[in-house]
């Protein structure tokens, strides 16, 4: 098996500096809250990190979808490129992206053809909070 998926963070954006480190923006853990629906992310981005046994290019194809409904926001295909075996980052960044349900999605990353990589996150209202009373020092 070439390819080895390791983990996926769900995040708004990846940034590489210079020296080769990332920037990870807005990173998402489970649940993305948003106000109101339709929502709309300029980006979403998935950081894959994977590890490879060998130095190749890698075709996938993905999609994004709400499990619910069964409606795809996204999909689409590339290519992976490793430079080196071992382990490595791979963001796929997708967007502008509408959400117009709340629920489960899953982000489904098939790479030459193994089998699929799958990354679940939910899309609800943000928790309520609450109401807090302060009093006042005497």
């Amino acid at each position: 098996m070439a390819i080895t998926h390791k983990y996926t963070l769900v995040c708004d954006d990846v940034r590489q500096e210079n020296n080769g480190k990332f920037i990870v923006v807005g990173l998402y853990t489970g649940i993305m809250a948003v106000p109101q629906l339709p929502a709309t992310l300029p980006f979403l981005t998935f950081f894959m990190f994977v590890e490879a046994d060998r130095p190749g290019n890698f075709p996938f194809r993905m999609r994004l979808e709400n499990m619910e409904t069964g409606q795809r926001l996204v999909e689409g295909m590339g290519n992976m490129n490793v430079q080196k075996p071992g382990i490595g980052a791979s963001p796929i960044r997708i967007g502008p992206l509408q959400f117009t349900n709340f629920g489960t999605y899953n982000f489904v990353v098939t790479i030459d053809g193994q089998e699929p990589i799958v990354t679940s996150f939910e899309v609800m209202f943000p928790p309520s909070q609450p109401l807090q009373i302060r009093q006042g020092q005497r």
